[in-house]
């Protein structure tokens, strides 16, 4: 298999940028100094609102999200603000507990860890996190995966085993338009365009709920969670587009089985 093509800005490896979400004032506060005094770029949100615009402005690449352990973070809650995986997100606990710090990471969250943790470990635990983020990522499958056939007369996709999956018209195209990209970075402006028709405004999450939606439907059909990938700052791509065919009217039947879908198919 080929070593996966992916396109990593430039200061991906830079200093760390961190957005602080919903923490009390003075927790806040003292959590941007000590983050601030270890060489790392911070902004303050107060409300989840103000944390989506920063996400445009800011760009961050650490998102320490709070829980004042009234209620679990949602999955939802977590990957709007990692925005499909361009960031990482540490959910720091007003009351510790092992519970919620396993419910937590099994939600999406890449650490947990106690609000009162030493503003030490706090730091060194954001920068392995930013570690990890900022890291090329590539296919480490130990086999090939398994390909998964596109359908367009059913709108749907379809696993090694038969599972099928239905696709709204805007998932097909989103769909479609990343795989026609043929492995390279295709914008959130472009897929709102193309999938939503409509343009994006700053604060609009609709194609990161698009493409999370597209996710959950093909790892149903046995797909990686890793198909389609996150290009900090760049949108999203397909990890490996050979895996995807397309049948035709007759493909199903047809002698020469599916073809490969690639760029211009």
């Amino acid at each position: 298999m080929d070593t996966l093509r992916l396109a990593i800005p430039p200061d991906a490896q830079a200093v760390p940028r961190v957005l602080l979400v919903e923490h009390p004032t003075p927790l806040a506060a003292t959590l941007a100094a000590a983050l601030k005094a270890s060489a790392m770029e911070v902004e303050i949100a107060a409300s989840m609102a103000e944390a989506l615009h920063l996400l445009d402005r800011f760009h961050p690449g650490i998102v320490l999200l709070h829980s004042d352990g009234s209620a679990l973070l949602g999955p939802d809650r977590i990957s709007l603000v990692s925005r499909g995986g361009d960031c990482g997100v540490i959910v720091l606990l007003a009351e510790d507990g092992e519970a919620a710090r396993i419910e937590h990471l099994d939600r999406g969250a890449d650490d947990v860890l106690w609000a009162r943790a030493p503003l030490g470990e706090v730091a060194a635990r954001v920068r392995a996190v930013h570690r990890r983020v900022a890291r090329p990522q590539t296919l480490l499958a130990i086999e090939p995966p398994a390909p998964v056939m596109l359908e367009p007369a059913h709108r749907c996709v379809i696993g090694a085993q038969g599972e099928r999956a239905a696709l709204s018209e805007a998932e097909f195209v989103a769909l479609e338009t990343l795989l026609d990209a043929d492995g390279a970075p295709v914008s959130r402006e472009w897929l709102g365009r193309v999938a939503l028709k409509r343009p994006l405004h700053s604060d609009d999450r609709s194609v990161d709920q698009l493409v999370l939606k597209l996710r959950r439907k093909l790892v149903s059909v046995g797909a990686s969670e890793r198909t389609i990938l996150s290009a900090r700052r760049h949108g999203y791509m397909i990890a490996d587009p050979t895996l995807f065919r397309t049948l035709g009217p007759a493909a199903a039947a047809g002698p020469e089985g599916p073809r490969l879908v690639g760029a211009g198919t």
